[in-house]
Order: structure tokens, then C-alpha cells, then sequence
């Protein structure tokens, strides 16, 4: 449903690279069509806008280079392209002919309209038109050439710009400062700097990120859909999201990215395996390794986008958390989705105390701890009674037996109390963390330690070799091994050689950056919970 504030007012992002560059229209986020396409043609036998005469076609070599153009900004935007012979069934109309400016090489004209409310705020019978011209007079012999990284192409570019809803970023309230203004970042400029362009500047892209969030008309992100997508210049800077769900992405240097409140996504342009995941106190680090993102700290980021993958962040402490109380050691990849994806499912709290607390409300949940216990896995860890049980979990947690009285508590809680070994665990962990003695202090640390080296461990998992190696008996035993080597005192800057080694002994490889294969294959383990099959471990 559009509205007349939709198409009357500019939404604005926050952020000046962005704002000084969005004009009022066309619109096309809000015509309400449904269709993810535009239409596009380079007749000038019918649809002609009526205030201008004198149209000729674009030559053959103009077309193939309109065609190349569109498919780059497809590529950028999401937005698809349909091309028409019939004028007067196209959105978008190209052609050539005599701008009046003599010293003026190309111009767009766009029109809305609409029949207004007449009740109410909502419009009917939207629609968008868009008329691109490049001179045919004092500039035809630049703008007949339209080849890739000349100036009649850079001229496209911007003409295609001010069709998407970009404007000059010295015009209107919202400008760019005068030494920003420049094509080196925004081809919507008239102060040409480097160049010719075949691409758009960064800033060009910040705006049709916030504007179609990258995927096209009635996509999940950009202006109309409730979800925004904020892009940062190339610098360090701190983004901050919103309460609501959006992407957010760095681009260039050393970013603080919080998403804030919703399900946020962190966006990378490059392939999982050009950047190193690490988990810290505040959040989770992402580290470029091939280009030039930078080092980013994020904080309340759900998931993180590279261009042929995705990882979840989302849960991704609690599960970790589950693996080193229960069985010692790292969450596995197929392990990590799958408990990511029941825990959302079951909308489980994010944080240890709470899902201590929840687990005997919710049967769901109640059967997804218990899946523990009842693992291949454990029963190959904890053979013996409940005591060696216990010490177990003590181990795995602190790095030590308990003491007599917190053995025999665990103990008669268990056989007596009706308290289940995978709830024991839970609780023993929760407990830890929330205890603010001198020792539960430290203790605390330790463990806080041990989670952020395993989630290290597990979030440099990207190969089919890597998700492969982590499943043997040896694997699990060496992952237990560096975590039981980790002390509340540890450098974990310094212990990212451990990580490194300790995965790269599971595939004979040395991992360098850039020639990990581009897609992985997922494959979830069983699902279990209300409605769901069983789930075993296959660490065993």
C-alpha cells in the first residue's frame, strides 16, 4: 500500500553519503505492481515524452552498450531489465537528440503520477516513467562512442543514475561537503576526479544499497520494504543500526558495526574465505585478509553475508556454550546449524541463565537440551555412574574436579532430584557465569576463554575438507586437547596460531586465504524437538 508521504517525502538514511544523493523520484519502489522488472526501450516510434521532439534511435553499438550497463546495475541493485520494442508499453526510453545546453552531454527527465486519495492517504494507479538523453549535437561524437572506461559511458552511468533516483550531490537540503564532491566518489558529481568511470563510486552504491537494498524492486531490504541497508564510506567509522532488521555494510577500514535491536546482517562483497572470524568479549571480529574491509568489531549482528555464503551468528554463543559444558569440545559445522536453526525455531532465549530457566517450560526446548545426553557421543564420554558424569562436566567447564560438596549436590540432584545430565550441564555452566565471587570471577574468565577460542575454532570451519576433517573420534580429542589448554589468563590473540593449527591437522592443509572452494555444501543434521526426528551426534 502506497502512501502519498511515499512518493511526496525522500526517506532519508542518516548518513550524508547517502542522503546527499536521493532525489524524489521516480519511485519505483512503491508502483505496487509485484513485478521485480522494469521495462526499457530504445524506440522512438511511440511512448516519446510529449514535451521534447527531435528523438533518434541509439545506434546499434549504443544499445549493446545501454544492454551492458543495465546488466551491471542488475548486478548491483537486484533490479531486472526487460527490454521492449513498443514505446508505449516501456518505463524507461532511450534515445539520442539535441539538449538545448549546449554544454550539456546527457539528461534524464522522470515523471510520476497518480490519481490522489479521495479518502484517506493511499494513491491509485501509480506510475513511473523515466526518459534518458544523450546529445546528438556539439557531444555526438563522445556520446556515440558508449565503450567501457570512456567518458560517453561514464556519461550513461550517470544518466542510469538519476533513472534509479539519484541526484547531483550539490543540489537540494542535503549536500556533500565540497571536498566530497567528486566522481572518485559518486559519479552523480560534476567535478570529474580519476576516471573515466566504467562502474559506480562508493557512494553512488551506498545510496542504491539503501534504496533497493541489493535485492530488487519488492525485496526483502530498501526504501518501501521496512528493512533498511546502510553502507558505510571507506573509512573507520562506527555504524550503528536501528531497532529494526537491516543490513549493514562496512565497506572500506576499520568499522565498530553494532546492528542494534532485530535481526541484523553484517555484508561482506567478498567470498567466506578471504576473511578470518574471531569471537571476543564484546562481539565477534571480521578480518579482510584480500581486500581492503578492513578489521570490523560487530556487536548484535545475527549473520554475516559474503557473496557465495552465509554463517549465523545467531545462538551461536549458546550452542558453543552447549558443546564445551556437555561434550568438552567445539561445536561441529552441521552441528552449529542445525541447533542455530532449532533454537530460532523454538524462539529459545540468546543467553545461558535464561535457557537454563526456560528449559523446564518448554518441551521443545526440554527435548532439544536432552538430545545430548542421549548422543553416541556421550555415551562414549560418560560410561560410567552419575559421579564420573559430573566430574566429567567439571572438567570440561573449570579444568577441574569439583569439590566434595558440589560432587555430591550434582550427584543427588541427578539420581534423586529428577535433574536430567544434559540440564545439569546447562546449569552448571549458566551457574558459573552468573557467580560473582573472588573464585567465580575467575572462573568466568576461564570460561568466557574457552568459548571464544571454540567459537574461533568453529567459525573457521568453511570447506567441505574442513567440515569433513572435524569428524572423526581424533578430531574431537584434539579439539579437546587445545581447549583444555586454554586458562582464564590465555592471549587469545595469541592463541589464534593454536586454532589455526589445531583445525589445520584435521585436513593436512595450510590455509591460505582467497583459494577455498566458492560454495559449500550444507547439509543440516536431523532435527529434533516437538514435531522433529531424532537427533545423534556423529562424534562419537
Amino acid at each position: 500500500m502506497t502512501i502519498v508521504s511515499d512518493i511526496e517525502i525522500v526517506r532519508l538514511s542518516g548518513f550524508n553519503n547517502i542522503d546527499a544523493l536521493l532525489s524524489s523520484g521516480p519511485g519505483w519502489n512503491f508502483l505496487g505492481t509485484g513485478a521485480r522488472s522494469l521495462s526499457y526501450t530504445f524506440s522512438v516510434a511511440s511512448g516519446n515524452e510529449e514535451s521534447r521532439t527531435g528523438q533518434a534511435a541509439f545506434s546499434p553499438a549504443q544499445q549493446s552498450a545501454t544492454r551492458t550497463a543495465l546488466a551491471y546495475i542488475t548486478s548491483l541493485t537486484g533490479i531486472g531489465f526487460t527490454e521492449t520494442t513498443d514505446g508505449s508499453r516501456a518505463q524507461i526510453h532511450m534515445a539520442s537528440i539535441n539538449i538545448a545546453d549546449a554544454d550539456t552531454m546527457g539528461l534524464c527527465s522522470w515523471m510520476t503520477s497518480y490519481t490522489p486519495p479521495s479518502y484517506g492517504t493511499t494513491v491509485r494507479d501509480l506510475t513511473a516513467k523515466a526518459y534518458i538523453y544523450l546529445d546528438n549535437v556539439e557531444f555526438r561524437a563522445k556520446n556515440a562512442d558508449l565503450s567501457l572506461g570512456g567518458p560517453g559511458y561514464e556519461i550513461l552511468l550517470h544518466e542510469l543514475g538519476h533513472m534509479l533516483g539519484l541526484k547531483h550531490p550539490f543540489e537540494g537540503d542535503e549536500q556533500l561537503p565540497y571536498d566530497d564532491d567528486h566522481t572518485g566518489n559518486t559519479l552523480m558529481s560534476y567535478d570529474w576526479v580519476g576516471g573515466p568511470y566504467q562502474t559506480y563510486s562508493p557512494y553512488d552504491i551506498a545510496a542504491l544499497n539503501w534504496l533497493y537494498g541489493r535485492d530488487g524492486l519488492g525485496g526483502t531490504y530498501g526504501v518501501g520494504s521496512g528493512k533498511d541497508y546502510f553502507t558505510g564510506r571507506d573509512i573507520a567509522e562506527r555504524l550503528t543500526g536501528t531497532y529494526n532488521s537491516e543490513v549493514i555494510e562496512g565497506a572500506g577500514g576499520d568499522d565498530d558495526i553494532d546492528g542494534g535491536a532485530g535481526n541484523d546482517v553484517a555484508y561482506y562483497v567478498g567470498p567466506r574465505a578471504n576473511y578470518e572470524l574471531t569471537k571476543i568479549a564484546a562481539g565477534y571480529v571480521v578480518s579482510d585478509h584480500a581486500g581492503d574491509e578492513g578489521y570490523d568489531v560487530l556487536t548484535n549482528i545475527e549473520t554475516l553475508r559474503f557473496s557465495n555464503a552465509n554463517v549465523s551468528l545467531d545462538y551461536e554463543a549458546v550452542v558453543q556454550a552447549l558443546y564445551v559444558g556437555y561434550f568438552g569440545r567445539a561445536a561441529d559445522y552441521n552441528g552449529m546449524l542445525s541447533f542455530q536453526n532449532q533454537l530460532a525455531t523454538l524462539g529459545a532465549p540468546r543467553d545461558m541463565s535464561a535457557l537454563a530457566a526456560a528449559y523446564a517450560k518448554d518441551a521443545g526446548l526440554h527435548a532439544l537440551i536432552d538430545s545430548f545426553a542421549g548422543s553416541a557421543e556421550s555415551a562414549a564420554l560418560y560410561p560410567g555412574d552419575t559421579a564420573t558424569f559430573v566430574k566429567g562436566i567439571f572438567q570440561n567447564v573449570f579444568g577441574r574436579a569439583p569439590a566434595s560438596a558440589g560432587l555430591s549436590f550434582w550427584t543427588d540432584a541427578i539420581d534423586h532430584k529428577g535433574l536430567s545430565k544434559a540440564n545439569a550441564s546447562l546449569s552448571i555452566m549458566s551457574g558459573a557465569l552468573d557467580n560473582k565471587t573472588a573464585q567465580g570471577v575467575l572462573d568466568a574468565k576461564l570460561i568466557n576463554n574457552k568459548l571464544a577460542v571454540a567459537s574461533g575454532f568453529t567459525l573457521s570451519i568453511d570447506t567441505a575438507a574442513e567440515i569433513a576433517g572435524y569428524g572423526t573420534k581424533a578430531a574431537a580429542a584434539s579439539v579437546r586437547t587445545m581447549l583444555g589448554a586454554v586458562t582464564a589468563t590465555t592471549d587469545l590473540t595469541a592463541y589464534q596460531s593454536t586454532i589455526k593449527a589445531t583445525l589445520g591437522a584435521m585436513t593436512g592443509a595450510v590455509r591460505v586465504a582467497g583459494d577455498m572452494p566458492g560454495d559449500l555444501p550444507i547439509a543440516h543434521a536431523d532435527l529434533i524437538g516437538i514435531g522433529f526426528q531424532a537427533w545423534e551426534q556423529t562424534l562419537v
